[in-house]
């Protein structure tokens, strides 16, 4: 009778702990593992790779070897330059352009092209220069010469000063040069007739609407694309970094992959520490789904903060840092009764209305933070027009639900963010893991 009671008494024992135990392993956070029911892929729009300018591709002649260029033809970048010897802002581009291809000599390829403008009577004499240098392989050695020296002989009287000039500095100044076969290709009738006809070439680049697609110098391309920005490095190092995300993008859209009983968290590992976020599966399944297929894919490992504005939002996602990388895709905005206001909320940010892709912010304060704007301009207005406190608040309530509107709302900070405080533009996202848990 006692080893019956006893017998009992560990059976009840044992099946308490193992009950307990169960539900602590299913209150346990794990590994993510895709959804074995889920199929198909989330709505997307997909736009695949950035490439070239359709509109100038069909009007430019595409590079080939009668170009002068330096730099691997399969370079992710492309730097086409239209220019003139004589023209002081091409002098301070070439220089730039030649530098930065020299910085990164495997991933850019350089292209010159001539445009000698009509009002540089110099230019067609430099640019005949050039060419017989480059017969020699010495054309962009020639091009940072006389740019280099451009206001030295810019200022000669006369084309034949400016010859004789020539002919004195190409025998010492170009290393390694056959000045004798130099000077026989300077003179050469198939030099001049080339450069002769390169000004009336490039004015018969004409676009759709009757206009001239280049007007000046210097006029620069990206891979066809326009380029009118700086020419500095870091610049020109954001445009590098873009052009290189696109052998990354994808070419279809995020497969679905949770499961419906489940939740999900991700964790952030930075370089500043830990943060870890809670994903809003049943109020922005779009958002999180993508999330997860991007983060389990590597996208975001080494990713840097590329945008913090204080009290604001610290924004992330694109590896390029340039603000403009996307993974090859957008999807649609999420609306939900998830809102923006207080600390530690996550965010889609997005290129417009339907425009998410793998960018993500997170937020400071942002009542406090509408609050102090608002206050702030309230200060500077005469009584009469001031707003009262309750008028600031519904000010501060409009703003949270405009951009609770604009923005998927799909996760909260759930812990780190002390972390996301301390974050400066630069830091690191080193990688991120999305674990799960049953409901």
């Amino acid at each position: 009778m006692q080893k019956k009671g006893l017998t009992s008494i560990i059976f009840v024992f044992m099946l308490v702990i193992t009950i307990c135990f169960s539900a602590a392993a299913e209150d346990e956070w794990t590994a993510f593992q895709p959804s074995e029911t889920a199929s198909g892929s989330i709505a997307c729009n997909v736009v695949g790779p950035l490439g070239p300018n359709e509109k100038v591709s069909k009007i430019l002649p595409p590079i080939s070897d009668t170009d002068w260029s330096t730099g691997p033809e399969d370079a992710p970048l492309t730097i086409l330059e239209y220019a003139d010897f004589q023209c002081p802002y091409c002098s301070q581009a070439g220089i730039a352009l030649i530098d930065f291809q020299r910085q990164f000599p495997n991933d850019v390829r350089y292209v010159y092209r001539h445009f000698p403008l009509s009002f540089h009577d110099k230019a067609p004499t430099a640019a005949y220069a050039a060419d017989a240098a480059g017969a020699q392989g010495y054309f962009f050695e020639a091009e940072e010469f006389l740019y280099g020296t451009q206001n030295e002989w810019s200022v000669l009287e006369s084309i034949e000063a400016f010859d004789s000039w020539l002919k004195e500095k190409f025998k010492t100044e170009i290393p390694d040069l056959d000045y004798d076969q130099w000077l026989k290709d300077y003179q050469s009738e198939e030099i001049h007739q080339k450069i002769d006809a390169a000004y009336d070439e490039v004015l018969s680049y004409v676009k759709d609407d009757g206009s001239q697609l280049i007007t000046g110098t210097p006029s620069i391309f990206l891979n066809f694309n326009g380029y009118q920005g700086s020419l500095d490095t870091e610049a020109l190092k954001k445009y590098l970094n873009l052009f290189k995300l696109q052998s990354r993008v994808f070419n279809s859209c995020p497969a679905l992959t949770l499961d419906s009983s489940k939740d999900y968290r991700a964790v952030v590992d930075t370089s500043k520490g830990q943060i870890t976020f809670d994903l809003f599966t049943d109020k922005a399944p779009l958002a999180v789904n993508n999330f997860v297929f991007l983060a389990t894919n590597g996208w975001y490992d080494k990713n840097t903060f590329h945008r913090i504005v204080p009290n604001f939002v610290a924004q992330t996602g694109d590896p390029s840092a340039t603000g403009l990388g996307t993974p090859g895709y957008y999807f649609a905005d999420e609306v939900s009764d998830a809102k923006f206001g207080e600390p530690g909320m996550v965010g889609m940010a997005n290129s417009g209305a339907n425009k998410n892709g793998s960018q993500f912010f997170f937020t400071y304060n942002l009542h406090d933070y509408y609050e102090k704007s608002i206050n702030d301009a309230n200060a500077n207005l005469k009584d009469e027009k001031k707003l009262t406190a309750e008028m600031v608040e519904a000010e501060v309530q409009q703003q949270l639900d405009d951009l609770s509107q604009k923005y998927s709302v799909f996760g909260k900070i759930s812990s780190g963010y002390d972390i996301v405080e301390s974050l400066e533009q630069g830091d690191q996202i080193l990688s991120i893991k999305i674990e799960e848990k049953a409901k």
